[in-house]
């Protein structure tokens, strides 16, 4: 059965086991009234967030640093990868706005010489309908209509333009976390997550020939349609993101193991994204659900 509108704000602990035996919440309709779930085994799926907010919510007495947190873990190593962008007019037609959400992508990068600066991400082209939509007024700004209007888009999509992105493999620092923060707090007091995204230092120093290597490969396959690029950037924070809860075979390095049993507690389980130790150069989506189906095999067998 799905409860829906229903907030779950603690895990509560056995007064004498390390083990879960209720999570407590509340429901959108009743807020004044608490509900709480007994069961055998937990399962927390509230993805890369919410699910270390939970545990930390979950503090004790025994466990003054949230729940699965002994080895201080909860809510670090928060992960994700950045990426590098750029568009381009090339002369090959793509008919902007038929595909907008699906990318071109390339797996070519996964693997750099080994005589090269670590380099590793993957690289995806998208249609794009900048500057090239309809419009009813000239660059001058005078007022476009019937034929004139045709006539004017026709010269506009004349070649195409694209969007051009690199995921690109980064690792996060130990204080890559996410933190309690008391100054903002929901409807029950409750204090809200806060993130801080932050890499390792050798993500950091191999910054500047990643983006060197990255945009010269942009400019190639520019040129190979005849085109140019018109603009770059790069992220400002990283996307598909996981961690929090990173699986690991010592208790003292990790939240939970390969399939999210935590160390702490044996009938407490993180699903998912949460898990993952680093997000390599890709979506993860696919990643989180076979860890999720995995970890659903493993519980089910319990």
């Amino acid at each position: 059965m799905l409860h829906d509108r229903t907030l779950v704000r603690r895990l509560l602990l056995d007064e004498s086991r390390p083990v879960v035996v209720a999570a407590q919440g509340y429901r959108q309709d009743r807020p004044e009234q608490p509900i709480e779930y007994r069961a055998k085994r937990f399962v927390v799926a509230s993805g890369y967030c919410w699910s270390s907010h939970l545990l930390l919510l979950s503090a004790n007495r025994r466990f003054p640093n949230g729940l699965a947190n002994s080895s201080g873990l909860v809510g670090r190593y928060m992960n994700g990868h950045a990426f590098i962008s750029a568009s381009a007019t090339i002369d090959a037609q793509t008919y902007p706005g038929l595909n907008m959400t699906h990318s071109l992508i390339s797996r070519e990068f996964f693997r750099c010489p080994v005589d090269k600066p670590f380099v590793r991400h993957d690289t995806r082209v998208w249609e794009s309908s900048s500057g090239r939509d309809p419009r009813l007024r000239s660059a001058e700004g005078r007022l476009l209509l019937g034929n004139e209007l045709l006539e004017d888009w026709r010269a506009r999509t004349t070649g195409s333009s694209v969007r051009l992105r690199a995921y690109v493999d980064v690792h996060p620092s130990a204080d890559s976390g996410l933190t309690l923060d008391p100054q903002k707090t929901n409807r029950y007091g409750d204090p809200m997550p806060k993130i801080e995204h932050r890499l390792d230092a050798p993500s950091i120093a191999r910054q500047a020939a990643t983006r060197e290597h990255v945009l010269a490969l942009f400019n190639t396959m520019a040129k190979a349609s005849n085109g140019r690029i018109v603009s770059t950037g790069a992220g400002d924070y990283l996307d598909h993101p996981g961690g929090g809860c990173r699986m690991g075979t010592d208790p003292s390095t990790s939240v939970c193991d390969s399939f999210g049993r935590t160390h702490d507690h044996e009938n407490l389980f993180v699903v998912g994204a949460p898990t993952t130790p680093t997000a390599g150069c890709t979506n993860g989506t696919l990643t989180f659900v076979a860890l999720t189906l995995r970890s659903a095999g493993e519980i089910a067998r319990a």
